[in-house]
């Protein structure tokens, strides 16, 4: 399924670097290590790399380098739609991703509901077994990613079901933890700033923030916004983070990188735009209406 398309891009190439986007989360970082084992088990020679990091619920799992290794022949980009997520490289690319919408590279490209059970998937057909804490991560990283399985359909459950029986129950590995102050002050800012829009796709929720864009936009998701847009700055870049339960958010966000000179893409539910461009707070605002009048050019404000 899988396999065949990997060896396909890799050819003769050895040294290896398994790169996630910035930041990595639990998905990026247990498809990377899934992976890492499958190329060591193919004989390669891979390195996992996460620029900038890891999120603070994957760093108990980290095993990852935030620079690239000088003799690397080849990067696999995970978890990675837009070439915006990662810093630049002069070495071949390739993907191993579970976004549908993304920049054209060649590898691995399926819309699933993570890109762990993809690693999972790729090494059962492999014939490697990964080592524990590989299994950990990605079983983590898919109950995170299809927010706790409810975006889950018969391969993702066979291939955390599969993780599961060698690891043992997830509750010995989910840990309960109240939200950072600084996520509770990134909602706060973000509904003080809010503007809601009637449209023809359903009620368009925007706001901007300084981090976690992602979680407010699934925040607004769940308080019953058809779409959420969430804008932030980071350092000359750009991101609008999308999520939308109703509507493909993927082409939007591919739109979007269109028209603004950047890059966009993801799922049909959770997707990204990201610009280079030094912008100013003030700048914010315009931009998400830009992103509205994508979905509708006659938007109605809700006051």
């Amino acid at each position: 399924m899988y396999l065949e398309r990997l060896l396909g891009v890799l050819g003769d190439r050895r040294r290896i670097a398994v790169v996630t986007h910035r930041h990595a989360d639990l998905d990026a970082l247990g498809c990377a290590l899934v992976l890492r084992d499958v190329l060591e088990g193919l004989g390669r020679e891979p390195v996992v790399v996460c620029p900038d990091g890891v999120a603070k619920d994957a760093r108990p799992y980290a095993r990852c380098s935030e620079e690239m290794p000088t003799d690397a022949e080849m990067a696999i980009l995970v978890d990675v739609a837009s070439l915006a997520q990662v810093p630049p490289m002069d070495v071949p690319l390739a993907v191993f991703d579970h976004h549908a919408v993304g920049d054209a590279l060649p590898g691995v490209r399926e819309e699933r509901p993570s890109c762990s059970e993809m690693a999972l998937e790729l090494a059962l057909e492999a014939g490697v077994k990964p080592r524990r804490e590989s299994l950990i991560a990605a079983a983590l990283g898919i109950y995170a990613d299809t927010a706790r399985l409810s975006r889950a359909d018969g391969r993702t459950l066979a291939a955390i079901s599969a993780a599961i029986s060698e690891i043992g129950p997830l509750e010995r590995y989910i840990t309960q933890q109240e939200e950072d102050r600084a996520l509770k002050m990134a909602k706060a800012k973000a509904l003080a700033r809010l503007a809601v829009y009637e449209t023809k796709v359903g009620i368009v929720c925007v706001t901007h923030v300084d981090a976690y864009e992602s979680d407010v936009a699934a925040m607004l998701v769940s308080a019953g916004c058809d779409v959420a847009i969430a804008a932030s700055r980071h350092g000359g870049e750009v991101r609008l983070v999308y999520r939308s339960h109703r509507v493909d958010v993927g082409e939007v966000a591919a739109r979007m990188g269109e028209l603004l000179g950047g890059s966009g893409g993801g799922h049909r539910g959770a997707s990204v735009t990201t610009v280079k461009m030094r912008a100013t707070k003030a700048d914010l605002p315009a931009l998400l209406m830009q992103a509205v009048r994508a979905l509708d050019p006659d938007p109605r404000p809700l006051r």
